[in-house]
This record gives C-alpha cells, structure tokens and sequence, in this order.
C-alpha cells in the first residue's frame, strides 16, 4: 500500500520564529517579515522588540529556554508556520591558540544551538504536518576562513546537519534549507570573540592581525542585511525550499560555486593570495 505523505505547503508562512533578532541579519528579518501580514516572533537574550514584531527571551546555549520559547508560540498561535534561525557569534584565533573550551563555545552556540532550535520546532511541525525551516549558515561554511576556523567548522557541520535532515523531516510536510551569506554589514566584528592566546606574543600574530583586519574592512563596506532579509523572504514564499543557497557578492558567489570544480591547490593559492595569508 502506498504511502500517504503530507504535500509542502505552498501558502505564505503567517507565523515566523526568527532567532538573533537584537541586531545583523535576524533584525533585519524581524523588520522585513514584520511588514507583511505575517505575526514574526524576534527571539534573542535581551529584552528587544520592534514595531512590527514581539519579543520572546531566548537563549539557544540553554535547553529549557529554547523548549519553552517554542512552546510559548506554539500556545499562543496554536502552530509556527516558519522558523529563521539566525543567532550565533564568530571567534578568532588560529587553530593552535585556540583553547579547547573556547572551541566548544563556539559550537555549543553556532551547531548545538541550532540542534537545540530544529529538535524543539521539528516537533511541533510534525505534529501540524507542515513548517518551514531556514537556518542561516555562512559562506564560511563553504569555504574554511583562516583564523575563524572553530566558527568555519561550526559552519560547515551546518550545512552538512541540513543535507541529512531534509529527507528526514520531508515525509512530515516539512521542507528545509540553509542559507549561506557572505560579508555584510553587521555587528559580527564588532561582537567577534578573540581566543585568549591570540596576542602578540604568538607566532601567528602578523598573519592573525593582518587577515582579521581584512575581514572586518570587508564587513564593513558590505552591503546592509536587509540583502540577506529579501532572500529570507523570496524564500519563504516560494513552492519549495532548495537545499542551500548562497547570498553574497559577485566574487564571494564565483568563490563558492568554483570551488567544488576548481584542483584544490589552485583555489587554496588564490585564496591566500587574495587574503594576503
């Protein structure tokens, strides 16, 4: 006997979860989704709420805060049509200066709390049979950055936790992607944690000083998130979700779809060469 399984909503997600909503590209989600007729919930650690969106007190670091944000939405809407996940931080340092415990930090927030969000709002979806899911990765996930590589592997473990969840969650109507960004103009490298041994008495200092001030001038003259918000929302109205897709300028774009076609040493030497590593 054939299986019944759920088709994908089609209809535009009404009630949306976004998380990291204090500043960067989850404000800039509360303020572009606040605008429709959508009712978007903006979840961060502090008290922030916007016009056109309501606050709840989130801490994706903490398993009864993030069960107990959802249930919340879920009681007051009676379902969660969308989930944005955008919150999480950057620390630097070279691999080598990095501290165990700095590193776990850096993946209990960016992967584990992103593990926290999906096992919480899958639940909930399953249940109504229908949801949408939009983690918000980096094109540090696609590509290793020198100098964030804890906040590159956490990347990286996204995308790969979002190909093996699609298949699972599809049967229940729930579709799923990650959204990949390159620079913009965000609190990133102002919020940037640095490992405690990265100073200059190490032996990568020059290089560490040199690429994080590259990166930061490049955040810097980025475009505003918003560019990030419209491909949130284009997203969420189309038929179905892609598995990942990327947002970033026309040389970050060429850089991670080249990179999968291009010998690996070759892409490596241009890289470095651009950065100056």
């Amino acid at each position: 006997m054939p299986v019944d399984r759920p088709t994908m909503s089609h209809s535009p997600a009404n009630v949306v979860l976004v998380t990291g909503s204090s500043s960067g590209i989850g404000r800039a989600c509360c303020h572009r989704l606040g605008r429709s007729v959508r009712r978007v919930y903006g979840c961060c650690r502090t008290q922030d709420a916007g016009e056109a969106w309501q606050h709840l007190r989130l801490d994706v670091d903490n398993d009864a805060s993030v069960q107990g944000a959802i249930e919340e939405v879920a009681r007051r809407e009676g379902h969660i049509d969308a989930l944005v996940h955008c919150a999480g931080f950057s620390l630097a340092g070279a691999i080598e200066d990095t501290a165990i415990d700095e590193a776990k930090a850096q993946l209990e927030t960016n992967f584990f709390g992103t593990v926290r969000l999906l096992r919480a709002v899958i639940g909930v979806m399953r249940r109504q049979r229908r949801g949408r899911i939009i983690v918000v990765g980096s094109i540090g996930g696609l590509i290793g950055l020198p100098f964030i590589g804890y906040y590159s592997a956490s990347k990286f473990a996204l995308n790969g936790l979002i190909e093996a969840l699609r298949p699972e969650v599809a049967p229940f109507g729930i579709d799923v992607t990650i959204l990949n960004p390159g620079d913009f103009n965000t609190a990133i490298s102002t919020n940037q944690m640095r490992a405690r041994n990265a100073t200059m008495a190490s032996a990568y200092s020059l290089s560490f000083q040199r690429t994080i001030a590259r990166y930061d001038q490049n955040v810097r003259n980025a475009r505003s998130p918003d560019v990030v918000a419209r491909k949130v929302e284009r997203l969420l109205s189309r038929r179905s979700l892609p598995a990942r897709c990327v947002v970033g300028s026309p040389v970050e774009m060429l850089a991670a779809w080249t990179k999968p076609v291009m010998p690996s040493r070759t892409f490596e030497y241009l890289f470095r060469k651009s950065y100056g590593v």
